[in-house]
């Protein structure tokens, strides 16, 4: 088997990983999510390594500002996308209080609702509501509870919470967002694909075998086919 494999060390991983994020396949499904970018004012939460923010500048977006509560994940965006339109800062969402109320026309939140502590996911939408302009969008990604997307997803073994169509939607309802669209995506290649992730590159350190096949597999079922791993939520104010 090793025979497939190029010896990479971690930081070409990182390398690889920063150019090819916006080009995967659920990330692809969250940019579709989002729709027109171009003019406005976004807070994206839980910013990662900075690829949403890139996207945004580069589509027009008045000014985005990407959160997270990682050090690390912010030194790499702030290295990666420079821009005077786009704004780093460490910050978390059950507290947003450096953002005036109503300031907002689009708020970002790919998995990261999942990550919040168990019972938090109100007041957590509560800061995100205040700060929304009205008529303005929230987009969620977060794992869908289907049967196979839990059992073939190793984290959910450590307590990576899943949501249903209907428990995410009564989160969002109660604190007071209008639902506009549902979708699912994702089905066996994307969870064979993150399988092979955890253990070839998080241990071995080596690129995923089949890479390109297994992404254009992934576009599929993201993009073409309704799946069930990942479930997308677009709420208005």
């Amino acid at each position: 088997v090793v025979f497939f494999f190029k010896q990479k060390t971690a930081y070409e991983i990182y390398q690889c990983d920063w150019s090819s994020d916006v080009c995967s396949s659920d990330l692809k499904k969250c940019v579709d999510f989002c729709g027109e970018v171009r003019g406005k004012k976004i807070l994206n939460i839980g910013c990662y390594n900075g690829w949403f923010e890139k996207f945004a500048i580069e589509n027009g977006c008045v000014k985005v500002i990407g959160i997270d509560t990682d050090e690390d994940n912010l030194c790499i965006a702030k290295s990666q996308v420079k821009s005077e339109n786009v704004r780093f800062l460490r910050a978390s969402v059950l507290d947003l209080a450096q953002f005036g109320d109503n300031y907002f026309d689009l708020i970002t939140m790919f998995d990261v609702i999942e990550h919040i502590s168990k019972n938090m996911e109100e007041k957590c939408l509560l800061e995100v509501k205040r700060v929304l302009k009205h008529g303005g969008s929230v987009i969620v990604s977060t794992p869908n509870n289907s049967f196979f997307s839990e059992i073939l997803d190793p984290a959910w073994y450590f307590g990576h919470r899943h949501y249903s169509e209907y428990s995410i939607t009564r989160i969002l309802s109660k604190v007071g967002f209008k639902i506009e669209k549902i979708d699912y995506g994702g089905s066996f290649y994307e969870l064979f694909s993150m399988i092979l992730l955890y253990i070839l590159k998080w241990i071995f350190r080596r690129e995923i075998i089949f890479k390109d096949w297994f992404d254009r597999k992934r576009d599929n079922e993201y993009l073409k086919k309704r799946g069930f791993v990942t479930l997308f939520v677009r709420t208005i104010k």
